[in-house]
């Protein structure tokens, strides 16, 4: 088991925070109630330096865990795509009370590349860091073997 360097709540980690992470694997552990999806996060986004520069941007392995989850839901297209995933936006669009009282909310996440969503039922999620973040002019970092 691989072990973290930090864990993100959901205030630190907004649901606006994972636009443009690429995404790299999903995981469901059913004796767990979890789906998990592995991503390469955007700590931040770097403003230029100059008006000529690009963004830079602080990157990390991580992986975006939500918890109690059910009814999860995936369509993705990769039909004359590579196969790569970037999270376009992840929102919540509902919220209803369990039988035993946890309130649990209904998450969709879009994808800009391929075409597709996750839709899944939580009482919340959290983000592993896994690496140190590293610096990149890209919104990606090589993966790491481990």
């Amino acid at each position: 088991m691989r072990r973290h360097i930090s864990v993100l709540s959901e205030s630190e980690a907004k649901p606006e925070s994972f636009h443009d992470c690429h995404v790299h694997g999903v995981q469901w552990r059913w004796d767990q109630f979890t789906l998990a999806l592995d991503l390469q996060y955007i700590l931040k986004w770097i403003e230029p330096s100059a008006a000529s520069a690009s963004y830079r941007f602080l990157v990390s392995e991580a992986r975006l865990i939500f918890r109690d989850a059910s009814d999860p839901k995936i369509a993705m297209d990769w039909d004359g795509a590579g196969l790569d995933s970037q999270i376009e936006g992840v929102r919540e669009l509902g919220s209803r009370t369990t039988p035993n009282g946890q309130l649990e909310r209904f998450f969709e996440i879009a994808f800009a590349d391929p075409d597709g969503k996750i839709s899944v039922w939580s009482t919340g999620y959290e983000v592993i860091l896994l690496t140190e973040p590293l610096v990149s002019e890209v919104p990606t970092i090589p993966l790491s073997d481990s």
